[in-house]
């Protein structure tokens, strides 16, 4: 039974409640699905209170499984269980784009906030972000870019190093937090890599780890964050130790350029050839032209979708 699921002695079926702490759905978002889509379809108890069956719990964690990876719930909800399973475990939906086809500039109102202190408004954006457009296209429009911008407005001068930490530390509780709705539905069982995150020595910045692993969690992978800065010795004990498929490399806009490289040409040397190394970030700008035999580099965050696919097609369930 899972952890957030209703009592054996109470009336039977999910409160309302119950069932937004279980899969993330706000209750609003329910209720409003209920008249548009015909679905859910809750029981009401003595006193009238909305109760939900085992079933369309689960197919709402499938839900919402499509909705992170960027669908539409006018495309999904009133799928069945069977159509919607197989949905989610192919190919996410299409990047959605603004209007014209192309990303509009990010709103100045999300670095109007970092800079007025208004963290708590700053989340609340980001939650509701993610509920309308899905996790991925809110990590791959709004927090990428915004983090770049906030790099760039610390490195000019103008927003401060504590600043700099509160905008750290607003998205990664909004990240954390949608990971942790993020409960995998039963019977998910397409292959998927084990994939080891962390950064080189020296490399203290872990805001792109946690981007990468919430996208990865999409794609249902289990992933073993080290955190940061870690000896390239230990990166390949921890590979070995914890049977890891892939290796993934968060790197910076301040990484020195022949450490990096140094670093992760022995890190490639060292690992067992059928281990996967990605290394994601700025990666080509800070190496220039020359390529590293063996590496993956991860432009974007989004470009994780295909790696995986990719991953599953050479390595299908036995």
């Amino acid at each position: 039974m899972a952890l957030n699921a209703p009592s054996p002695d109470a009336t039977p079926g999910w409160t309302i409640a119950e069932v937004e702490r279980e899969t993330g759905l706000a209750k609003d978002t329910l209720r409003v699905w209920e008249r548009r889509y015909g679905f859910p379809t809750p029981e009401r108890d003595a006193q009238g209170e909305r109760r939900y069956d085992e079933a369309q719990v689960q197919r709402l964690r499938w839900i919402k499984r499509l909705l992170d990876q960027g669908h539409r719930p006018g495309q999904v909800v009133a799928l069945p269980l069977r159509q919607v399973r197989a949905l989610s475990e192919s190919q996410p939906a299409p990047k959605r784009t603004r209007g014209t086809g192309q990303a509009g500039p990010l709103d100045p109102r999300w670095m109007q906030s970092l800079q007025a202190h208004e963290l708590e408004t700053l989340r609340r954006a980001l939650h509701l972000h993610s509920l309308q457009h899905g996790l991925l296209a809110t990590v791959e429009e709004v927090i990428a870019p915004l983090a770049a911008e906030v790099g760039l407005a610390w490195a000019q001068g103008t927003l401060s190093v504590y600043q700099e930490h509160l905008f750290t530390e607003a998205v990664e509780a909004s990240l954390r937090e949608a990971m942790a709705s993020m409960a995998a539905p039963a019977g998910a069982s397409p292959a998927a890599p084990r994939v080891l995150l962390t950064t080189l020595p020296g490399e203290t910045h872990t805001l792109g780890l946690l981007m990468a692993e919430s996208v990865l969690a999409l794609q249902g992978c289990e992933r073993l964050p080290l955190g940061a800065s870690t000896p390239v010795s230990e990166i390949m004990l921890a590979a070995e130790r914890l049977q890891a498929h892939v290796v993934a490399i968060g790197v910076s806009a301040r990484a020195a350029p022949l450490a990096l490289r140094r670093d992760l040409q022995l890190l490639r040397e060292r690992l067992p050839p059928a281990v996967v190394l990605w290394v994601g970030g700025p990666v080509r700008s800070a190496l220039g032209r020359r390529e590293l035999a063996g590496i993956t580099p991860v432009a974007r965050v989004s470009e994780l979708v295909g790696l995986v696919a990719a991953w599953r097609a050479h390595n299908p369930p036995a």
